[in-house]
């Protein structure tokens, strides 16, 4: 089965039974604990369940000079033709980038059928009161598919509030083009690296990612000159 037939699959045959009751976190990391639950192929009336979690990184901010660092192979002159478009048809200040990592935990098989299985986890669900758990019904042979359907449905339905409450706090508020997001925490990364000097690298890189380095460049070659 090709990719896309695949996917196709996948979408088919996936169902979101018991959504999480709340959304990914604005400011901090979200543990997203999901269930999954299939029938394998070569069985009757068997479940398999995987259970793990889904470790969501706190939002960030993409600047204008993040995504003018991601055109590879566009040609030399990518970058200033990306200037010239960005300016042309507008940026949109409020995009975040979210990351994730799976984390799996246990696999097993039980000879019930998946009706009474999903009865079954949704009963530990409510005696836990884990808001951010998760019970999907999956192909067996397609279940990272559906895994990373589930967790971008779940960032698109949370985006919105996301952006809101980083709004809300000032922190799409631009100087000289960087949201106060991230000079927060480039401010915060100097005073660290003033004490430590070890992580001046760490502070560069996270100069060049954001698109930034000319801005700061002063100011980090001064404190590279530093004894």
């Amino acid at each position: 089965m090709d990719h896309d037939a695949e996917i196709e699959y996948a979408v088919r045959h996936t169902e979101l039974v018991r959504p999480p009751e709340h959304r990914l976190n604005t400011f901090g990391v979200t543990n997203v604990h999901y269930y999954l639950l299939a029938e394998p192929m070569d069985s009757v009336n068997e479940t398999r369940i995987r259970e793990g979690r889904v470790i969501a990184e706190r939002p960030r901010i993409v600047t204008p000079g993040y995504l003018l660092n991601v055109f590879e192979g566009f040609g030399d002159h990518a970058r200033k033709q990306a200037e010239a478009l960005l300016g042309r048809y507008g940026f949109d200040p409020n995009i975040l980038e979210y990351k994730y990592r799976n984390e799996m935990g246990n696999t097993w098989t039980l000879s019930e059928n998946i009706s009474h299985v999903t009865l079954k986890i949704n009963e530990k669900i409510d005696d836990e009161s884990d808001p951010l758990a998760a019970i999907l019904k999956c192909p067996d042979d397609a279940w990272q598919i559906s895994l990373m359907m589930f967790i971008m449905s779940m960032t698109r339905s949370s985006a919105f509030k996301n952006i809101a409450e980083l709004d809300s706090r000032g922190l799409f508020e631009r100087q000289y083009g960087i949201p106060k997001f991230v000079r927060d925490e480039i401010d915060d990364l100097f005073r660290v690296v003033f004490k430590d000097r070890s992580r001046i690298d760490e502070l560069g890189s996270k100069l060049q990612s954001y698109g930034i380095f000319e801005q700061y460049q002063d100011r980090f070659f001064t404190l590279l000159r530093r004894r």
